[in-house]
């Protein structure tokens, strides 16, 4: 796992939500889980982690959607961009990511596994030799993660 961060911009395609963040650009995920696929209407979602407290909005915020007791999920309320997945517990902050699409350069990310991979559609291909990781691995994932980015 890459653990520096890199500062991007990005925002929604009307350009009222703005955004700054320090994110883990090269160890993005592709998450096939099915909130993420009724959210994006698409088979999956692409995301990287931010670093926690680092996410500051430049315009206006976005609107929010809470998906599941975990998270809220927000978008340009008034061109519907998905952005981002943010925790709703302050110390879950560590979790809040943002959607590689919204982000002002892309193409400088880099993938690194796909998550809730036992819901992926079996005619979505994408990045396939990338590790596949289950319900549980992504739970066990998380932890890991949390201890060592210190969260």
């Amino acid at each position: 796992m890459q653990h520096h961060t890199t500062r991007v911009t990005g925002g929604c395609l009307c350009g009222r939500v703005r955004y700054e963040a320090e994110v883990f650009l090269h160890n993005g995920y592709i998450c096939h889980c099915t909130i993420c696929q009724h959210s994006t209407g698409q088979p999956a979602e692409i995301t990287v982690l931010i670093k926690a407290g680092t996410l500051k909005y430049l315009k206006e915020e976005p609107q929010y959607y809470a998906s599941s007791p975990e998270g809220k999920r927000g978008f340009c309320g008034t061109c519907g961009s998905r952005l981002v997945w943010q925790a709703v517990r302050p110390e879950d902050d560590w979790l809040t990511n943002l959607t590689v699409g919204s982000l002002d350069r892309p193409a400088d990310a880099r993938m690194t596994r796909h998550i809730y991979a036992d819901t992926q559609l079996p005619w979505y291909k994408v990045c396939e030799d990338l590790p596949k990781l289950t319900v549980s691995d992504a739970d066990r994932l998380l932890v890991e993660l949390a201890r060592e980015t210190g969260a």
